[in-house]
């Protein structure tokens, strides 16, 4: 948020929701559903405020593997936990 702001002079909603989603994703003690929250917000955030060209591509492709980890993650240790 500093840097939007010292780039613009005001807090966007992007900023304010990223923002959000990183300090509620703080809340959980898995670590992979932490950043698979994350990797979500900015997603979400990229796709809404930025446009998709270049290196913000290659950021929404790596948000998007870090967001199936996560999931896949979490279906997994759901699943090991109701075979043992």
């Amino acid at each position: 948020m500093v840097l939007d702001v010292v780039r613009t002079g005001r807090i966007s909603v992007g900023s304010v929701l990223l923002g959000l989603a990183v300090a509620l994703s703080a809340l959980t003690p898995v670590a992979e559903l932490r950043t698979g929250v994350r990797a979500g917000a900015d997603l979400v955030a990229r796709l809404v405020f930025l446009p998709v060209r270049g290196w913000s591509a290659l950021v929404v492709l790596f948000d998007v593997a870090l967001v199936a980890r996560a999931w896949f993650s979490a279906g997994r240790a759901r699943r090991d936990r109701g075979t043992r």
